[in-house]
């Protein structure tokens, strides 16, 4: 008999955030010694909740689920001083105290186009969209070209290597983003004055790094507690 399922409610800004988060829980990925990567797809029942609708079933007093802040949510602020921090790389961290966890980023940790190019380069393996993994310093038509020429060879090298499904399902685009990233870096070099303008692009793309890496290795251990 199976257990039931356990609500986490998800408390966000960014839809697209949220939806990531999604598919990567309602999806089984095993690795080639049939472990589970992250979450069974039938363990977690995630609830979305807008920031306005949050505020709202607070007021209420009637939240007795799991809880999970993606970014700055209006309270966070009074949470990150207590959570125990599980992870932190990049200047993203999560953890939690008691039923409620976060997620949020410290752009400050990227201050130099160093900095971002070592961010991207993790950034680039993960299975994320590839509007997510492009260096905000490159224009679409320059990374795009890179990346379509770097496909077939990376391919290989996944099969060679065995990764697991969590990764292989993600095959085309890691082959975009990883074998790229050394090219791209001679452009982000050449754009430093370009580079950290647009923070807000850059904390998405911190986001998105963050969620895929609390899915595996943090959000069952969380729902567990």
């Amino acid at each position: 008999m199976f257990d039931m399922a356990k609500t986490l409610i998800v408390v966000y800004k960014d839809e697209m955030l949220v939806n990531q988060l999604k598919k990567l829980v309602e999806t089984n990925d095993v690795s080639d010694d049939e472990q589970i990567v992250g979450t069974r797809g039938d363990s977690i029942n995630i609830v979305a909740w807008t920031e306005k609708v949050w505020i709202g079933n607070k007021k209420a007093g009637n939240i007795k689920d799991k809880v999970l802040f993606l970014d700055d949510i209006k309270g966070t602020d009074k949470l990150i001083p207590v959570i125990d921090v599980k992870f932190d790389d990049c200047g993203v961290k999560f953890g939690w105290a008691g039923n409620q966890a976060v997620l949020f980023t410290d752009i400050k940790a990227i201050s130099s186009d160093e900095d971002y190019l070592a961010f991207i380069k993790k950034l680039a393996v993960l299975p994320v969209p590839e509007m997510i993994k492009k260096p905000v310093s490159i224009k679409t038509e320059e990374y795009n070209e890179i990346v379509s020429n770097e496909i077939i060879e990376l391919t290989h090298d996944i099969e060679e290597k065995k990764e697991p499904v969590f990764l292989r399902r993600a095959k085309k685009g890691i082959s975009k983003g990883a074998n790229a990233v050394g090219k791209v870096g001679r452009l982000v070099a050449d754009k430093t004055a370009d580079l950290l303008k647009d923070k807000k692009a850059i904390k998405r793309q911190m986001m998105f790094y963050g969620v895929v890496n609390l899915y595996r290795d943090g959000l069952r251990e969380f729902m567990n507690v």
